[in-house]
């Protein structure tokens, strides 16, 4: 087995002296389906009270492993929510009861990275996309959270690339003092169309996508990394990020379109129209029959659903919804005569002769009977 030389740069990101070609893997885990963001976060590395309350959460566990040996350091407890709207896709990560490392000298730091397949094809691709910090304010690259997978298991900043640092990215820890344990909270907003193109950023020009995702934490002055999601075959989790080790499945989500609609004989609540949608918001909408009328079933995508008034519709999708209405039946003599929606003039002439037919055969049943 070949020995891996990891070579810590000052930024997250890592270069191997020895070549690693990327190798396929499924995506494992449950699906995270980022949801929609009715409330744009300010990208301060601070949770604040209600600002990610719209947000996809997910709690983990992430296995901090030797860089050298696989051996189990300590394993830590961690929070991340994600949501999006259609510009940026916003992530909030947290790590908790970790020591505090952020001063101004080489290795006493931390870094974290989310790395993406946005290709969803299990492999680190070059170019890549990526977002993550470190936390030693003194490095070059602090601010260069903008990354991408440059080959031979190097994460690279976009800017020494010649190109562009889109994201945003900031970050707190509750008692940042060196060595003190507390609680990291790493905050960012990733455009979905980054400026520098498909080779460098996100392309992702409609919705809904599916991407692949990694979440990479580092501490080098204790030689670990932690992952997740975790690939069960691989203990050393500096080759899961260099190789292109198993991913996460996130899907992006648009907001989704329910378009209502009615036959004559009623109006529904909300109106017949268009409407928007979050992922897996429940739309309700009421049947409102005019007089003389009553409903008589809802079409979901074209398909008979019954005819529970108000209706509820799970917005997994885009749906068009349909009220249809029939006419109540029509009293004529004491006798109940139910009359179809008409659909032609010599339908409607039967209908009328019928009526007058059956009218006249009433009043002469009861001239007799007199």
């Amino acid at each position: 087995m070949k020995k891996i030389f990891p070579v810590v740069f000052i930024a997250i990101m890592i270069s191997l002296l020895v070549s690693i070609t990327p190798t396929a893997s499924a995506h494992i885990g449950s699906d995270v389906n980022s949801l929609w963001a009715t409330t744009t976060p300010t990208i301060d590395g601070i949770l604040a009270p209600g600002e990610w309350a719209d947000a996809a959460t997910v709690s983990f566990s992430m296995e901090m492993r030797s860089r050298t040996d696989g051996s189990l350091n300590k394993v830590l407890e961690g929070k991340f929510y994600v949501k999006n709207d259609w510009n940026e896709l916003y992530f909030l990560i947290q790590i908790f009861n970790d020591d505090y490392e952020a001063q101004d000298f080489a290795n006493r730091w931390n870094g974290l990275c989310v790395l993406f397949d946005e290709n969803h094809n299990g492999v680190i691709d070059i170019g890549e996309n990526g977002e993550g910090v470190t936390t030693w304010t003194g490095s070059p690259f602090y601010s260069k959270n903008d990354l991408y997978y440059a080959g031979g298991g190097f994460w690279d900043a976009d800017v020494n690339a010649g190109k562009n640092n889109d994201g945003n990215l900031a970050w707190s820890h509750t008692n940042p003092t060196q060595g003190a344990i507390g609680n990291w909270t790493f905050e960012m907003a990733i455009p979905l169309v980054g400026s520098d193109g498909d080779a460098y950023d996100f392309a992702i020009s409609s919705l809904p996508k599916t991407v692949g995702f990694k979440i990479w934490f580092q501490e080098p002055s204790k030689g670990t990394d932690g992952v997740y999601p975790d690939d069960p075959t691989d203990n050393i989790n500096i080759n899961e990020i260099s190789k292109g080790a198993t991913f996460g499945t996130l899907i992006i989500h648009p907001l989704y379109t329910l378009t209502i609609q009615t036959t004559s004989g009623g109006t529904t609540d909300p109106t017949p129209g268009q409407y928007q949608y979050p992922y897996r918001t429940i739309a309700n909408v009421t049947a409102i029959p005019n007089s003389g009328y009553k409903l008589d079933h809802w079409e979901l995508d074209s398909v008979n659903v019954g005819s529970a008034n108000p209706y509820s519709v799970l917005m997994n999708q885009n749906h068009t919804l349909k009220a249809v209405f029939s006419a109540l039946p029509t009293v004529v003599g004491g006798y109940s005569i139910s009359l179809a929606r008409q659909t032609s003039t010599s339908q409607l002439a039967a209908y009328m002769t019928l009526i007058i037919f059956s009218g006249l055969v009433l009043v002469t049943i009861r001239r007799k009977r007199k």
